[in-house]
């Protein structure tokens, strides 16, 4: 946990974890910062983005991953990043 960065409070922190945990059982969170996004299910401003790095990549200084949460609702979306790396 010592190279994970946000901007949230520490009860914003535990409630992130815990809403993307299905999510990132072979992911390393490296960021999450809370924007004014709006959230696509309830329509709140606050909503979380994160990068997180598959613990099968080759190098562990490239995002495979990025999650967008919703601390209110739930919400919870995982896009993966196409990166271009050396064989």
């Amino acid at each position: 946990m010592q190279s994970f960065r946000h901007n949230l409070k520490p009860v914003e922190v535990k409630i992130f974890l815990k809403t993307v945990a299905d999510l990132t059982e072979e992911l390393f969170i490296r960021y999450c910062l809370k924007g004014d996004g709006v959230c696509p299910r309830c329509g709140r401003n606050g909503i979380c983005h994160s990068g997180a790095i598959s613990l099968y990549s080759s190098s562990f200084d490239k995002i495979t991953h990025e999650i967008t949460a919703c601390l209110k609702c739930g919400y919870k979306n995982m896009t993966t990043v196409l990166t271009i790396e050396k064989l």
